[in-house]
């Protein structure tokens, strides 16, 4: 058996603004899925907690009984697709939060199947090679998006993406307050959202993702120097930032304006919005505040590693 390990992530800085080539900062949580395959004699994924309790489909004759079935399952066949080799197995998703919600769980998904099935095939892929084809295989299935979500989960650590391509990984850590919600909308639709919006305000739409670069810019700096205070208060610019696109949820955005009351130094929405995850900087007050709005709380302690691959014999 072949048993994939691998770290859901938060975005700290530079949600959608990263998908025009803007900067973003992100970190790999210690929140792990996992992925295991072994050898059966069909062609099967399992899994009894994303999504829809108990899933099992016959991938050799296909059935989708739902949307949600259907959003994971595309997931899983563009990664066994990738792959033109082919062998039977069980592949089996255990996650420990719900799908879709800002914790990067389709990129997992992904980083884990590529991760655990290659070497079931026989191939030994770094770090860097499963980023790189996962990124793929989630573009060739969304249309757009970035490398972020996939690179932080093969990879790990807390990650800088430059405008310009390429990453780099910040030796600092960062303690941090986070829980999620349930979503209203998919990344996809709320992807299709805001290139809506750059097609009919061009401008103002540069204006804002152009803002929220530099915003990410001048975080990496103070992540650098340790600067907790400013670093809180630009979360609060950047929410206000993603508001103004349309992105973030009104119980949310009521949230991040109680925090700011409260004296909590920063929070924000994490992710793609319509709900899901919210970051705020390491404060019991967050985590109180988080509960009365029936947010569940997840272990943010940055992960160092990125996927992790064993072998059981």
């Amino acid at each position: 058996m072949i048993i994939a390990e691998v770290p859901l992530k938060l975005t700290l800085f530079g949600e959608h603004a990263v998908v025009y080539e803007q900067p973003a900062l992100a970190m790999a949580i210690s929140e792990k899925m996992i992925i295991k395959v072994k050898s059966n004699e069909k062609m099967i994924i399992k899994s009894n907690s994303l999504s829809i309790k108990g899933i099992k489909v016959d991938l050799n004759d296909l059935k989708l009984e739902s949307e949600e079935t259907g959003k994971i399952l595309s997931y899983v066949i563009g990664a066994l697709s990738y792959f033109k080799e082919k062998k039977n197995a069980l592949i089996e998703i255990e996650s420990p939060v719900d799908p879709s919600v800002g914790l990067g769980t389709s990129a997992a998904v992904i980083v884990g199947i590529v991760s655990a099935y290659s070497r079931f095939l026989g191939y030994e892929l770094t770090n860097e090679e499963i980023a790189k084809i996962s990124h793929n295989i989630e573009l060739s299935i969304q249309g757009i998006g970035s490398r972020m979500d996939t690179y932080t989960t093969a990879l790990g650590g807390l990650i800088y993406f430059p405008k310009d391509g390429g990453y780099e990984i910040l030796d600092q850590n960062l303690e941090l307050t986070a829980g999620y919600i349930k979503r209203v909308t998919t990344t996809k639709d709320i992807l299709k959202y805001v290139r809506n919006m750059k097609e009919k305000n061009f401008e103002i739409f540069n204006d804002i993702i152009n803002t929220i670069g530099k915003i990410t810019d001048k975080a990496k700096n103070l992540i650098k120097d340790g600067n907790e205070e400013e670093l809180g208060n630009l979360m609060y610019i950047n929410h206000g930032l993603l508001m103004s696109l349309g992105v973030t949820y009104p119980l949310v955005d009521n949230l991040v304006s109680t925090a700011k009351n409260l004296g909590i130094r920063g929070c924000k929405i994490s992710g793609g919005g319509g709900g899901g995850a919210i970051i705020c900087t390491n404060d019991v007050k967050a985590e109180i505040l988080l509960n009365t709005i029936g947010a569940r709380i997840i272990n943010c302690k940055k992960s160092e590693h990125g996927v992790m691959i064993k072998e059981i014999n």
